[in-house]
């Protein structure tokens, strides 16, 4: 694998008007958002042929010898002459994969190769002197593509959208599309991302929408909006563009509407303006007029100021929805909406605090892929998603280890759900940076990601990558990331990245230039230790290495297995290293902030079960079954754990305890063989308390106690506690929350129970609202 490709990186900036702007293939990188323009959907009946592709010649540079050659050793397939009847038939967009639909070893078949897809299809006499644009959603995993046998482009990258000027290649009436797709095997090269066979699925094809866009000579074609606090103030850069060969004198006009997340279209149409309410006042819309010259592309940047705004939050999605309308002599030309939120992302040392408060991400992750279509999204499919995941009572989606659909975001703005978004640099070693630093595939990747969902107040979290090894390269990899977001397009998010606990482990250096530290957790499963101890050991250290930043856990679970053998194993392990990390969270279930805490997030890995490219077996970590209809064991834990924790405040931290700790008095303390007993004068109400905490030493042994609560009826409640650290002062957590009521609500006495030989030491009792 030492051949390193030589096709460029299409992706650019282009300094206007004092802005750095995002192009690519010669234009400026458009909005996917859908519009209310003229629209003509290529999705439907294609034809196709597969074919065994020379994967060294599809990384190679694009010349004219390039373009001559493919064309030649296709035997015309780009042309229209070309006869396609005899070819099969396939539906755009939709893998090019055989699905089964089953959950299943080769439910989907691993097919990573090429095909060449054509199709034949008639414009009226509507697109006539218009620009039309092309934009594909999705491809996996190089396209290339012809219009009327006149080469047109090619897009590297498999879960970002892309677009092409193509007014140029079209003709009124009948027209050709042909593309030429070649998909390299995972593992063949590493050149491309991701390179590694890893934990989900290489799909070929056209995964995602593709269709036309038309408009006239002058268009909006993005309007970037940063909210910059919670008063309603806004950064707005509209990008212009005149792709005509005429000079153009165009006045645009701007306003901000409002929404109502209570209507019930809420819900049924994933375009801006299908949402527009009332206009809202606004201070500082411009009012101008712009002279664009033939092909010129000119930026239009203000601030504005909403009066008495709604914020975004979680659970209360308050969107607005900016709009701009282009006239030419009062005629509309164009008009360009798009879904905003007013809300500020920020940390305070450990804190993750959205609109100014402390929040605590109790999450989730997911895969965008479904049996019977695998990645191919569509605006129903994911609001099924997410109608499921919203009812499991988190307020936060992992959205798996690549891009998703952008009406996922969308989605998640309307639903108020957070997001944490990433590129696929899964489990990268040194070779695959240096690569990069050559090719530049994943910064194209990682631009596309935030260019196509800028807007989304949804997304409060970009991650960087994946488990992967290299320490001093992934490093230098943050740093180039986040200081080409902070200095070239700073969209006020958070960046993170998912690291491996044991890669190197919690010194992990990659976490400086971060705003949150972030790992999956996965021990006793992938690496040593167990769950509880493991996890707790882990983010103490961590803690300890990076004392002002927020730590999120990025993935914990475990597979439930095809035969079900492991289903009441992986509500155990959930438990376990769920217990772990909510002792050090930094938001308590009523909305008390924890001013010692700095577990800001967790992230149960996942929602649904999924597909793995090797095929060996399929991904059984889901609380649901791949049908998405069928829920495991952990599923009614996982609600009611989680209702407990967001049911009150949504995660949101609202003030301060008057006792966040209370130290219990002991009056009498007895020790036995065996057992030590601690009685109070009066009875101890522990109910508004989450954790009973008793600090032990003990010279010798690490094994775990009994722990019973007797209250003045006789009652008694008791605990297994998790092992404790030989040789020092050590916080055991008894989570009150799992005991009766009416035991912790009227406690007189604590029992103890260890093996006789045990010289165990009981230096405290404390009751406690969270960790410490």
């Amino acid at each position: 694998m030492d051949n390193i490709g030589t096709l460029q990186s299409t992706f650019t900036f282009q300094k206007i008007d004092g802005k750095a702007i995002p192009f690519q293939n010669g234009m400026p990188y458009p909005s996917f958002e859908p519009q209310q323009r003229q629209i003509f959907s290529l999705s439907g009946k294609w034809q196709k042929q597969r074919f065994a592709a020379d994967h060294d010649w599809t990384m190679t540079y694009r010349d004219d010898d390039w373009i001559a050659k493919t064309e030649k050793e296709s035997l015309g397939i780009p042309t229209r002459d070309f006869d396609d009847s005899s070819w099969e038939t396939h539906t755009i967009p939709l893998p090019e994969n055989n699905l089964t639909g089953k959950a299943e070893i080769n439910g989907a078949e691993t097919y990573e190769n090429g095909v060449w897809y054509r199709k034949v299809f008639t414009l009226n006499d509507e697109w006539t002197e218009k620009e039309i644009t092309l934009k594909c959603l999705g491809l996996s995993y190089v396209g290339d593509f012809w219009v009327n046998g006149q080469y047109v482009g090619y897009h590297e990258g498999g879960y970002t959208p892309f677009s092409f000027d193509v007014t140029s290649f079209l003709q009124p009436g009948e027209n050709l599309i042909a593309i030429r797709i070649d998909n390299p095997p995972w593992t063949t090269r590493d050149d491309i991302v991701p390179a590694v066979n890893n934990d989900f699925f290489n799909y070929t094809g056209i995964i995602q929408d593709i269709f036309l866009e038309a408009t006239d000579s002058v268009q909006v074609v993005r309007a970037d909006i940063v909210p910059k606090d919670t008063m309603g103030t806004v950064d707005v850069t509209v990008i212009l563009e005149n792709k005509g060969n005429e000079a153009k004198t165009i006045s645009p006009s701007f306003s901000i509407y409002e929404t109502d997340f209570t209507h019930t279209n809420w819900l049924t149409d994933p375009s801006a303006k299908s949402i527009c309410g009332q206009k809202t006042k606004v201070e500082g819309l411009p009012r101008q007029t712009i002279q664009l010259a033939p092909h010129e592309v000119k930026v239009v940047s203000f601030e504005l100021s909403i009066h008495n705004p709604k914020v975004w939050s979680i659970r209360a999605p308050h969107l607005y929805v900016f709009a701009t309308e282009l006239y030419e002599n009062e005629r509309e030309i164009d008009s360009f909406y798009t879904q905003f939120g007013v809300r500020r992302i920020a940390t305070e040392k450990t804190h993750i605090h959205l609109n100014d408060e402390p929040i605590f991400l109790a999450g989730v992750a997911r895969h965008e892929e479904w049996p019977g279509y695998g990645r191919t999204a569509s605006w129903d499919r994911i609001k099924s998603d997410f109608l499921k995941i919203e009812k499991l009572s988190v307020n936060m989606v992992r959205t798996g280890h690549y891009p998703n659909h952008i009406y996922t975001f969308i989605l998640l703005d309307r639903l108020g759900l957070t997001a944490m978004g990433e590129i696929p640099l899964w489990q990268f070693e040194t070779h695959h940076y240096q690569i990069q630093e050559e090719r530049g595939i994943s910064y194209q990747m990682w631009r596309e990601m935030i260019f196509s969902n800028f807007n989304r107040p949804s997304i409060i979290m970009w991650s960087t990558q994946n488990e992967s090894k290299d320490v001093s390269l992934r490093k230098k990899y943050n740093e180039n990331l986040v200081h080409e977001v902070r200095s070239t397009y700073d969209d006020k998010r958070l960046i993170t990245q998912s690291a491996a606990a044991d890669q190197p482990g919690a010194h992990d250096d990659s976490m400086e230039p971060l705003d949150v530290a972030g790992w999956t957790m996965y021990f006793g499963i992938f690496h040593g230790s167990t769950p509880y101890e493991g996890t707790r050991n882990f983010i103490e250290k961590a803690h300890l290495r990076w004392p002002n930043k927020p730590i999120i856990n990025t993935e914990y679970g475990l597979w439930s297995n095809a035969d079900n053998s492991l289903l009441q194993k992986q509500v155990e392990v959930y438990q376990h290293v769920q217990q772990a990390l909510l002792e050090k969270a930094t938001v308590t279930p009523e909305g008390l902030i924890n001013q010692n805490g700095y577990i800001a997030g967790i992230d149960y890995w996942s929602a649904f079960d999924w597909y793995v490219n090797h095929n060996e077996f399929y991904q059984t970590m889901g609380i649901y079954h791949m049908d998405r209809k069928t829920k495991k064991p952990l599923y009614e834990k996982f609600i009611r754990d989680h209702e407990r924790l967001m049911k009150q405040t949504n995660g949101i931290g609202k003030s301060q305890a008057v006792q966040f700790e209370k130290t219990l008095q002991m009056q009498i303390r007895h020790s036995h063989p065996g057992q030590t007993d601690i009685q109070f004068a009066e009875g101890q109400d522990l109910q508004l308390f989450h954790y009973l905490i008793i600090k032990v030493f003990d010279p010798i042994s690490a094994d775990g106690f009994i722990v019973e609560l007797t209250n003045r009826d006789g009652q008694t409640a008791s605990y297994q506690t998790f092992n404790i650290e030989i040789n020092q002062k050590f916080d055991v957590f008894i989570p009150l929350w799992t005991l009766p009521t009416s035991v912790i609500s009227d406690v007189h006495s604590i029992r103890i129970l260890y093996e006789e030989k045990r010289q165990i030491e009981i230096i405290g009792v404390t009751s406690a609202m969270g960790g410490k």
